[in-house]
C-alpha cells in the first residue's frame, strides 16, 4: 500500500484533492495521512518514509498561526537538509496562488518534484496527480526498501504444508498469487476485512517442513514485505490429556526440543540427552486478548463452518507451552520424552521456533510473531492423517478473527 502525505490547511481542498487521488486504480483511502501545517508535516517526514508528499505552498507554520505565504518551502528545505527527515519518493507541490507559485519555483529543483497551479475550476491538475500516482502504484513491488522504521504489510502468514495455506485461502479475503523478482517463492496478497477495519495480509508456505525451510521463508516473508505481524498457522501435536483433536495451541513460550548436549549416561553405558530449551515468549499484549477473542460463540461458529470429518464438540484455544523439533513423532515414548522438558507441553510441531527466532533477529522493524497451531494427532503409535483437513481450518480460521479482532485495535 502507497504511503502518501497531503499537506493543507484548507479542509475542502484537502476533500477534493483526496477525491480526485482515489480516482486512481489500485489506491486506497488508508494510504493517507494528513497534515496542516508546517510543524506537523516535518514531524510527519521524521517518522514515515513516503511514497509521495503532496504539498500546498501556503500554510501555517503551527496549528495556532495565520497562513504564511511561501511557507511551505520551509518542509521542502527540511526535507533536502535536515538528516531527521525521510525523503519521499515523489513530490507534488499544489498552489491555488501566483504569490506561492513564485515563491516555491526555485524550491522544486528535483526531476521527481512537480509544482501544479490548483483550482476548484479547472480540472488539469487532475491529470498530472493521477498519472504520478499511477506510476508509483506499478513501480511499488516486492521486496520493498526498508528504512528502519515502517512496515509494509499488517500481517504476514507463515504455512509449512500446502493444505495448511490452503485453508487460509478458502476464507473470504480477495486473494491474489503473485510473484517477487529473483524469489521461486509463490505469495498471495488478500485483505482481511471486518467492522473494525481492514488488514493487508501476505501469505506463502514452505517448500518442505521443519525449522531450516522455516526460518529461511520466515526470513525472505520479514525482508520482501516488513509485516507488523508474522503468525504461524497450521497442524501439531498436542499432548493427551492438555488438548483435544482441533484446539488451538498458541505457543507461549516455544522451544527447541532438539536443542542441547550428548554426553555420555554415568549411570550406565549409553549416552545421555541434556536439554537446553532456550525460549520465545509469546508478546504478552497478544497473549492477554486470546480469552476475549476465543468466545464460546466463535469456536462453535468455526466448528460449524468446517463440512468434513469432526469431533463431536466444538474446538478450545489453548495458550502453553509449544516445542519445535526436527522429527514427525510417532512414539508414546518419544513424546514423554520431550514432555519432560517442559512440565506443561501442550504440543510439538516443526517449525514455530525457527519462524519466531527469525522475527527476533531481523532488522528494524521487526514483527511481532504469534503461533496458532491446530491438534491433529498425539504424536503416539495412533496418528493418522485423518484431522488434518480440520485441524487446519481451525487454525487459519480463528487466526481470521483473531487478527481482526486485536491487530486493527493495536495499530490505532
Amino acid at each position: 500500500m502507497l504511503k502518501i502525505l497531503l499537506i493543507d490547511d484548507n479542509q475542502e481542498k484537502r476533500r477534493v484533492v483526496t477525491k480526485v487521488a482515489l480516482q486512481t486504480d489500485g489506491l486506497q483511502y488508508e494510504s493517507f495521512d494528513f497534515a496542516s501545517d508546517v510543524m506537523s508535516a516535518k514531524r510527519a517526514i521524521s517518522n514515515t518514509r513516503y511514497d509521495l508528499v503532496i504539498l500546498d505552498i501556503n500554510l501555517p507554520s503551527r496549528a495556532d498561526e495565520a497562513v504564511e505565504v511561501g511557507a511551505g518551502i520551509k518542509v521542502l528545505q527540511f526535507i533536502k537538509k535536515n538528516s531527521k527527515a525521510h525523503p519521499p519518493a515523489y513530490l507534488f507541490g499544489l498552489t491555488a496562488y501566483d504569490d506561492g507559485a513564485e515563491a516555491a519555483g526555485r524550491e522544486f529543483s528535483s526531476p521527481l518534484w512537480k509544482l501544479i497551479r490548483f483550482s476548484f475550476n479547472d480540472d488539469s491538475w487532475h491529470i498530472p496527480l493521477r498519472e504520478a500516482l499511477s506510476y508509483l502504484i506499478a513501480a511499488r513491488k516486492p521486496p520493498y526498501p526498508n528504512d528502519g522504521l515502517n512496515y509494509h504489510y499488517d500481517l504476514a502468514v507463515f504455512a509449512a504444508l500446502p493444505e495448511e495455506l490452503d485453508s487460509l485461502l478458502s476464507l473470504d479475503a480477495g486473494w491474489r498469487k503473485f510473484e517477487v523478482p529473483h524469489d521461486s517463492g509463490l505469495y498471495y496478497e488478500g485483505v482481511f476485512s471486518g467492522e473494525a477495519g481492514q488488514l493487508s495480509v501476505v501469505a506463502t508456505v514452505a517448500p518442505c517442513m521443519g525449522m531450516p525451510a522455516a526460518g529461511v521463508i520466515s526470513s525472505k516473508l520479514i525482508s520482501n514485505f516488513r509485516p507488523r505481524y508474522l503468525a504461524v498457522i497450521g497442524i501439531c501435536a498436542g499432548v493427551k490429556g492438555e488438548a483435544n483433536i482441533g484446539d488451538v495451541l498458541i505457543a507461549d513460550p516455544c522451544f527447541d526440543w532438539g536443542s542441547g548436549k550428548w554426553v555420555k549416561d554415568p549411570d550406565g553405558p549409553g549416552v545421555k540427552f541434556l536439554p537446553a530449551a532456550y525460549q520465545w515468549r509469546l508478546d504478552e499484549p497478544l497473549r492477554s486478548v486470546v480469552k476475549r477473542t476465543a468466545s464460546a460463540e466463535l469456536m462453535e461458529t468455526i466448528y460449524r463452518n468446517f463440512h468434513g470429518s469432526k469431533p463431536s464438540s466444538p474446538p478450545k484455544v489453548i495458550v502453553g507451552p509449544m516445542a519445535s523439533g526436527g522429527s514427525v513423532l510417532q512414539s508414546t515414548a518419544l513424546m514423554n520424552g520431550v514432555q519432560g522438558q517442559h512440565k506443561n507441553l501442550i504440543g510439538l510441531e516443526m517449525e514455530t521456533y525457527a519462524v519466531f527466532t527469525a522475527a527476533q533477529y531481523s532488522a528494524e522493524p521487526r514483527p511481532t510473531c504469534i503461533s496458532m497451531k491446530s491438534v491433529c494427532d498425539f504424536g503416539d503409535e495412533t496418528k493418522t492423517d485423518g484431522h488434518h483437513a480440520y485441524a487446519a481450518f481451525t487454525s487459519a480460521a480463528f487466526l481470521y478473527e483473531y487478527a481482526l479482532s486485536n491487530f486493527i485495535r493495536d495499530m490505532n
